[in-house]
């Protein structure tokens, strides 16, 4: 679920009075579960667990929406050119390095590019599914701190 929402902030959705009175009612419904459990170990456990995934989950969704003042002049998403200039370059010049690592290997190995970016883009897709969004973020963060030295 990596759908991205972008909402002026005077375009936000109503809050659905039915939605409204599911959460109170989920709300009552977690205590109740609460009490019923309490000194039980177990079944805490297990109502913590199910609690703190969905938790995740609700927190994924939010952090999937983007909400921008009513003045921004930019209404759709950002794009890599609304990034500042050192950003753009760090992206520019990664691109670049990688282009020429693969035009080097290509002559080195005679293989036929096409061949070699499916071969590489087939290993970069198996290894991105082991990669959380917080791992990327962290490694991002890191690498633009060494890259502004």
């Amino acid at each position: 679920m990596h759908n991205t929402f972008t909402y002026r902030h005077s375009d936000l959705p109503a809050f659905r009075p039915e939605i409204k009175a599911e959460i109170v009612a989920l709300g009552l419904h977690a205590d109740d579960l609460i009490l019923k459990s309490c000194g039980n170990y177990r079944e805490l456990e297990e109502l913590a667990e199910t609690l703190g995934t969905s938790l995740n989950t609700c927190e994924l969704n939010l952090n999937s929406i983007r909400i921008i003042p009513d003045d921004s002049p930019h209404p759709g998403s950002v794009t890599l050119t609304d990034l500042p200039m050192s950003e753009q370059t760090m992206i520019f010049s990664t691109a670049l390095f990688n282009a020429m690592v693969l035009s080097a290997l290509q002559k080195v190995t005679r293989a036929d590019i096409n061949s070699l970016i499916f071969a590489i883009s087939e290993q970069v897709n198996t290894e991105m599914a082991d990669i959380s969004d917080d791992q990327i973020t962290a490694a991002l963060a890191s690498y633009l701190e060494q890259y502004s030295r």
